[in-house]
């Protein structure tokens, strides 16, 4: 271990590395260039390096694109990769009250934070979560993404109808195109650009960045997104960390346990992360105006995801994430194959993988608390009339990345004009991205269970991970159907009183 941090101490793998975290910083936050697509541009640059210095500077891509998604999330209202989209909820509030500095700072603190806690989480704890995630069937995955639904209660601000409105949206767009298991295609309309269905990706950009596109464009008077301030307190103070150390220990571990789970990732992880900071906040009512822990709960949670995307891969050779298939791919162009012989077979390149996270986060966070926090900014700041075609230039462009096609750039634009709508009309954008997230994937795992079990739900109470997500659900409905009852009597309770006096 100590031999591989020497190693890597060399000054051109350093070089390479700060290289590929400053260009992952950059596609982070460019809305629609996702740090996956940084790593895939970057595989081919390896091809004349040694494996080490290679996945060196791919693993740096990874937490740059990672933790740069914050930027445009805080400074435009546009999150740069799915993983920032609950850095939105106050991040943005922040940045419009004239508290940009104190948002970026918290933002790249906590994911530093969060990458650190996914490190240790690595080189201590992987082969038992790896364990953990081998036992997982597909009744654990139902259970625990039935588990990330009840999300949609408590992130529906203040219409729980409107919630599940808009959850049942999202999983109705997320089953357009071919039936997974028949092959029949379903809800196309008879078009062409539905025939293959709705990819993840662009309908994210086209829903979260598009429709906040055309809310800019209308309000086009207003020259600037957020208005001119000087970027000050980016330092988190001895205070402000004291206070959020629990939350950061909390989101962190959060993400490290869904980064383990293939196809989930941290598009889920910021929310889920920010939905259990609310939850466990004494002020809920402030999440969504400003509130930097939901910072702190987002880019902790997103960036924990990097650890224990990685133990998996290294573990037993599964990817975690869209950015570990292509790191198994970097490993393959080197003929290494990673699973459990992969400690015995390459221990130096294990370590190098390590060490590798480490010192990434620590490039990182030089980058951005020095550069980054003064040079995102300004760059981000210029009038509505430039920022916004530019980033409508690269929201498309990244959507047709997703498939080389121009249906995904439609599906964009539609999910724009539906997001617009959302606005409009005042309900919650977040419960559709939960269900887009998740809804394939429970779909594939339910159908895949109700087929191997003759169509039994019963072995989701009988399996002890699958029963302990089913139970902690089961709580956390009880528990939002208290808090509403009991509201609702305090309401009427108010009420009398008012009237009783009047």
């Amino acid at each position: 271990m100590v031999e591989s941090l020497k190693m890597l101490m060399d000054i051109s793998i350093l070089g390479w590395m700060t290289a590929s975290v400053a260009l992952g910083l950059v596609f982070g936050a460019i809305p629609g260039l996702t740090g996956t697509l940084a790593v895939i541009i970057l595989i081919p640059f390896t091809y004349a390096m040694d494996t080490v210095t290679g996945m060196a500077t791919l693993i740096g891509a990874y937490v740059g694109g990672i933790s740069g998604g914050l930027v445009s999330a805080i400074l435009i209202n546009m999150p740069g990769t799915p993983a920032s989209v609950a850095t939105t909820f106050d991040g943005f509030p922040m940045a419009q009250q004239g508290r940009a500095g104190k948002a970026l700072g918290v933002g790249v603190v906590c994911s530093f934070i969060g990458t650190l806690f996914g490190w240790v989480c690595l080189i201590t704890l992987a082969p038992l979560l790896a364990k953990v995630a081998l036992a997982f069937n597909h009744w654990e995955y139902v259970a625990a993404i039935l588990f990330g639904f009840t999300a949609v209660i408590t992130l529906s601000g203040r219409s729980v109808f409107k919630g599940i409105v808009a959850a049942l949206f999202g999983l109705a767009v997320m089953t357009i195109g071919y039936d997974p298991y028949t092959g029949v295609q379903r809800a196309t309309f008879g078009t062409d650009v539905l025939s293959n269905g709705v990819q993840f990706l662009p309908a994210l950009i086209g829903f979260l960045v598009l429709s906040e596109i055309f809310m800019q464009i209308e309000d086009i008077r207003q020259r600037f997104i957020i208005p001119k301030q000087k970027i000050t307190g980016v330092y988190m103070t001895v205070r402000e960390l004291k206070d959020s150390a629990w939350n950061i220990i909390r989101s962190s571990a959060i993400g490290v346990a869904i980064g383990i789970l293939p196809g989930i990732g941290g598009s889920f992880a910021n929310l889920v992360a920010y939905n259990q900071a609310k939850k466990a906040s004494k002020d809920p009512d402030s999440f969504g105006k400003g509130n930097y822990q939901g910072v702190v709960a987002s880019e902790s949670g997103n960036n924990g995801t990097i650890g224990g995307a990685l133990i998996p891969m290294i573990a037993v050779g599964i990817p975690g994430d869209g950015v570990t298939a292509a790191l198994i791919g970097g490993l393959m162009i080197k003929g290494l194959s990673p699973g459990p012989l992969f400690v015995v077979h390459y221990p130096d390149v294990m370590y190098g993988i390590f060490n590798t996270l480490l010192i990434s986060s620590f490039i990182m966070l030089i980058l951005m608390l020095t550069i980054g926090v003064r040079f995102f900014p300004r760059v981000l700041r210029l009038p509505k009339h430039i920022i916004l075609p530019l980033v409508l230039i690269m929201a498309l462009v990244g959507s047709y990345n997703t498939s080389m096609t121009t249906k995904d750039v439609w599906v964009s634009v539609f999910m724009g004009f539906a997001g617009y709508f959302f606005n409009k009309f005042d309900y919650p954008k977040i419960p559709v991205v939960i269900t887009m997230v998740l809804g394939l994937n429970f779909e594939q795992q339910l159908r895949m269970g109700l087929k191997n079990y003759d169509g039994t739900l019963m072995p989701m109470l009988t399996r002890p991970y699958s029963l302990f997500f089913v139970v902690i659900t089961l709580i956390t409905i009880a528990g939002a159907v208290y808090k509403a009852v009991k509201k609702r009597r305090a309401d009427k309770k108010a009420d009398a009183s008012i009237n009783a006096i009047s």
